[in-house]
């Protein structure tokens, strides 16, 4: 077995140096993170000094007993079997000779370790602030806090004819949509979700004005971003195109430009008129010039301009990524302040600061927050750069190493976090390089999926470029992959290689594909394959050969588990019909709903009848499940007994001789 990657996993357990490591899936990021973790704690004074977040109350589990398992096989002096489990028992080793020195009774005492999940360290700082914090103490967290959102965004609508200043500003936002005030309503819900990604630049300590002009700022900067790349992949063709732009502007009687489009802001109309000699309404490449775009029909130049269009359109079309770059040109913004479009910004960067407020009231008011406010509230307990809080000078003395697990997922306010916490480092490891603080991030840019809620793997870029506070970050790529079969692993490369940008991309947060190594032998011939189905009955098809599948693979006992992947639950009912029908069997408990299956109706009709004797309708299930099996003839006698409307109650007509002389034989029995 030979690891490629080596030397990067000893490199990233020196305890002098910072890192970012770039870990893909299967590669045995939770093992280098246990070992830079002992690391660490046999050489700080007290093990409370290096924490270690993750995202995950089970990522945070299961990192606390490795190390603990870590720590006891060592004492025990278990024997060890890889080289790797070496590698941990050595420096387990060393953590229990700091803790014989520093009396910490690490074992005894588990709670020591600083390994925390992101929500619990920020609830523990704003319970040490409450006040500055605005926290208030002890709070629920809500994972969905969208009924909190839709109510702050109702109160405030409520000051809409009140002589408030922001009455003005709903006025006009709910006149822009036409008056629709659920659209809008919408809108802010969504953006208070989102609240900290603009807090600090429409927040309650800006003025409008500032506001707008950060605005007018951000804008540009994104639009001269956009417009830049695309130049620079055009720039071959700028000579032609410009000649081809002139000759059908001037067919269809438009301003002739004089040169190509650059990458001003004020540039955007000049790349929308060269987008649509290029690009259909829809967003691709033409196939067809005719005069409506200012190629007219004819012989001789006409000819000559159509067909030196269409070689530079065959050839743009090869250039991967081009089409779709062209096609954002046609939602780039103009930046006009004047405009309409423009002044609802201005209204909504005057709004939201007080709906942020609201909601902060609303959430003091139900004893609830999400996720963002317990980030937020953490950042207030720290206070700022230039006026860092008691309790951030506490915690700068009492934290010497973070490590952060799955950085990829960082939202914005959770960066912040760690910069605040790293305020300062910069200039102690300059001034103590014999003892430095240290920084180490794990992730994986290509495993980022919680886009939607507010994870920005920008941020993982970007700390990897810029580190923290004066503290640079080495970046380690890790390569290997323990967990999957060769074939899978090449696989994978082949496929998704295609599907990732060609660079990494702070701005739009994007990140180049990175391919692994397979380290595992091969064990699975082929490790992948690809079956396709066609016609009206693709799906039965479809559903009918995966059962079949693992029909035969169930009689491999070297088949042990067998994965099911669906893009949603209902793509995967049928497959457990299918299965059902096969008489295979599946675990699902996410999928089969316990609540709907015959057995345990049953037994709910059970314990409802046992609860009250006037429960007709579960003593008539009663009667009917499987343990007694009533027919319906019997049930109906039993139903009817006694006088209408008001029918003796079953379990008292059960007592009845004379109803039971006139139930059938199985019914007496």
């Amino acid at each position: 077995m030979t690891v490629v990657d080596a030397p990067q996993r000893t490199r990233a357990i020196d305890p002098g140096t910072s890192f970012c490591v770039s870990a893909p899936a299967g590669s045995g990021k939770t093992e280098l993170l246990i070992q830079r973790y002992l690391r660490l704690l046999s050489r700080v004074a007290r093990p409370e000094q290096v924490l270690a977040i993750t995202f995950t109350r089970k990522a945070a589990a299961e990192m606390r007993a490795r190390v603990v398992e870590a720590l006891q096989a060592a004492g025990e002096a278990r024997a060890c079997h890889s080289e790797h489990q070496q590698v941990t028992r050595d420096l387990a080793q060393q953590v229990l000779a700091a803790d014989h020195r520093g009396g910490w009774q690490l074992l005894r005492d588990i709670s020591r370790l600083n390994i925390k999940t992101i929500d619990s360290f920020c609830g523990g700082l704003t319970r040490q602030m409450p006040v500055l914090s605005e926290f208030g103490g002890q709070a629920r967290l809500l994972d969905d806090a969208t009924e909190l959102y839709a109510r702050a965004v109702a109160e405030l609508f409520q000051r809409v004819e009140s002589d408030h200043p922001v009455a003005a500003d709903i006025a006009a936002l709910m006149l822009h949509f036409d008056n629709n005030w659920e659209r809008l309503r919408s809108l802010l819900v969504a953006m208070l979700g989102r609240r900290e990604q603009w807090r600090h630049y429409v927040g309650v300590d800006r003025q409008p004005e500032e506001s707008e002009a950060y605005l007018v700022a951000t804008v540009k900067h994104l639009v001269r971003g956009e417009i830049a790349s695309l130049g620079e992949r055009l720039a071959p063709y700028q000579a032609p195109l410009l000649d081809l732009l002139q000759y059908a502007s001037a067919n269809l009687g438009e301003s002739v430009p004089a040169q190509f489009p650059g990458s001003d802001p004020g540039d955007v109309p000049a790349w929308r008129r060269l987008r649509g000699m290029l690009l259909t309404g829809a967003g691709t490449w033409r196939q067809r010039l005719d005069r409506n775009m200012g190629f007219p029909a004819g012989k001789g130049t006409a000819t000559q301009r159509k067909e030196q269009l269409k070689e530079i359109l065959a050839e743009l079309a090869q250039l991967d990524g081009l089409e779709q770059l062209l096609a954002d040109v046609s939602i780039l913004p103009e930046i006009n302040t004047g405009s309409e479009s423009w002044q609802v910004l201005v209204h909504l960067s005057r709004l939201l600061p007080l709906l942020a407020a609201q909601l902060l009231l609303v959430f003091q008011r139900e004893g609830a927050v999400d996720h963002s406010q317990v980030a937020l509230s953490a950042l207030q307990a720290l206070g700022d750069d230039d006026a860092p809080t008691e309790l951030a000078l506490r915690l700068d003395y009492q934290i010497e190493h973070i490590l952060v697990d799955e950085f990829q997922d960082t939202a914005i306010n959770q960066y912040e976090l760690i910069h605040a916490l790293t305020r300062g480092w910069g200039q102690h490891n300059a001034a103590n390089p014999a003892a430095p603080r240290t920084v180490m991030i794990v992730g994986d840019g290509m495993q980022s999926i919680y886009g939607f809620r507010g994870a920005n793997v920008g941020l993982f870029l970007k700390a990897r470029l810029e580190g923290f506070n004066g503290v640079g970050l080495e970046h380690l790529q890790l390569h290997c992959n323990f967990r999957s079969d060769p074939g899978v692993v090449d696989w994978v490369n082949a496929s998704f290689a295609a599907a990732f940008p060609a660079a990494d991309d702070i701005n739009r947060g994007r990140v180049a594909y990175t391919p692994a190594t397979a380290v595992r032998r091969a064990d699975t011939a082929p490790a992948v394959e690809a079956h396709a189905f066609q016609g009206d009955d693709a799906l039965a098809g479809e559903i009918a050969f995966v059962c079949q599948q693992i029909a035969a693979a169930c009689t491999d006992p070297r088949n042990d588990s067998i994965a099911v992947l669906g893009r949603t639950r209902g793509h995967l009912q049928p497959v457990i019909a299918g299965l059902q029908q096969l008489a295979v069997p599946y675990s699902a408990p996410a999928m089969d709903n316990l609540a709907r299956s015959p057995l345990v109706g049953d037994l709910m009709s059970l314990c409802r009848a046992l609860a009250s004797d006037v429960d007709r309708l579960a003593w008539m299930a009663l009667l009917r499940a499987p343990w007694c099996g009533m027919c319906l003839a019997d049930l109906l006698l039993i139903g009817r007994w006694g006088d209408a409307p008001a029918f003796t109650p079953v379990w008292t007509a059960l007592q009845d001789e004379t109803l039971r002389q006139t139930l059938s034989a199985d019914g007496r029995a």
